[in-house]
């Protein structure tokens, strides 16, 4: 009997037969126990964030925002290969629509959201019918480029209140009930990070998902098997900036200010690290990196100061080149592609025992 090889990695289904013992509880597994992971981790943030020092409820909440807008990287970078820094751009689309139909047009925020994510989304879908002619870096180049566009658009227009943005956005609110308290936002941003995981996890298990891992590995080989790259990557590049767009909207209505910081580059390089550092092919290693991320510049504003007087306000910057570095060298996959990988020889040793 050949011996077990436990350094290639088991297939997913491979391991959650091993785990279960029985594959039609599979799919069960496959939803449930992630979700439920998930939800049991963000209702221990506020336990957490509000004793331990340094962190702060509004950590958490940008925690969950960030986790969110980089969840679109899972289907994008890691499932279709295409590196986007231009996430930002998204952000900064759905933050500025909220912004302008509440406050200029007095709209419910509600309203603002969606017209967010839709206004994203059809940019993106713009964006791309031109983009994915474009390959590798210049792909890269070109959503760079988007981002600086719109940053510099948005400071020349009056109704997105110029280089001073907008402020006095009304709180986010249900059925007339507003969600006031940095603990009460994250509940409901968090609610929207665990429905978002879910519908992109389920795309990524679909056919489209292994679509786009055809189209990654062997663009070549997909093509010739009839699949055209473009609206697949055009697609996942939808969900993308939808995903970023409700993240923008959300810290508009939490913030009550929008200008143009959150079209900003760094932010859409935070978004890239985040995905990252968490498993670019794990949809919950986006909620892993912003924590790490999170973690960092928390850590980083609260003690380097006192190492040196002169660092800045941008010292998380180092935090993140130096987490980035580690985890490209030790964790190629990501935290949770590296977990996933332990567990998969963890269950092989057993399988052999």
């Amino acid at each position: 009997m050949a011996a077990t090889d436990t350094t290639a990695p088991e297939s997913p289904a491979g391991l959650l037969d091993r785990l279960t013992g029985n594959r039609r509880l599979r799919p069960v597994v496959q939803v449930l126990l992630p979700a439920a992971v998930l939800v049991v981790a963000l209702l221990l943030i506020p336990f957490v964030f509000t004793r331990v020092h340094p962190y702060t409820m509004a950590d958490g909440v940008q925690l969950v925002l960030l986790a969110t807008a980089a969840l679109g990287l899972v289907p994008l970078t890691g499932y279709a290969g295409q590196v986007s820094l231009g996430q930002a751009a998204f952000y900064g689309t759905g933050a500025y629509a909220t912004a302008i139909l509440t406050v200029t047009f007095h709209q419910s925020p509600l309203l603002g959201l969606l017209v967010g994510a839709v206004a994203a989304g059809l940019l993106a879908w713009l964006l791309g019918r031109a983009l994915f002619r474009a390959a590798g870096h210049y792909l890269t180049l070109a959503t760079i480029a988007v981002g600086l566009v719109l940053g510099v658009v948005v400071k020349q227009l009056g109704i997105t209140g110029g280089a001073e943005g907008l402020s006095g956005l009304p709180p986010l609110s249900f059925g007339g009930v507003q969600i006031l308290g940095d603990v009460n936002f994250f509940y409901v941003a968090a609610g929207v990070l665990v429905v978002a995981s879910l519908v992109v996890q389920r795309m990524c298990r679909s056919q489209l998902g292994t679509t786009l891992l055809a189209i990654s590995d062997s663009p070549v080989a997909a093509q010739s098997g009839g699949v055209d790259p473009a609206p697949q990557k055009r697609f996942a590049f939808v969900v993308a900036a939808v995903c970023s767009a409700v993240a923008g909207s959300l810290y508009a209505l939490w913030s009550g200010f929008v200008d143009a910081s959150t079209l900003d580059l760094n932010l859409s390089l935070q978004l890239l690290i985040i995905a990252t550092v968490g498993g670019r092919r794990s949809v919950f290693g986006a909620t892993v990196g912003a924590f790490v991320v999170v973690s960092l510049a928390r850590i980083a504003k609260e003690w380097l100061p006192d190492v040196s007087s002169h660092a800045g306000g941008q010292v998380e910057i180092i935090a993140y080149g130096l987490a980035l570095i580690l985890v490209l060298r030790l964790l190629p996959r990501g935290i949770i592609g590296a977990l996933a990988a332990w567990l998969n020889r963890l269950s092989a040793s057993k399988s052999a025992e």
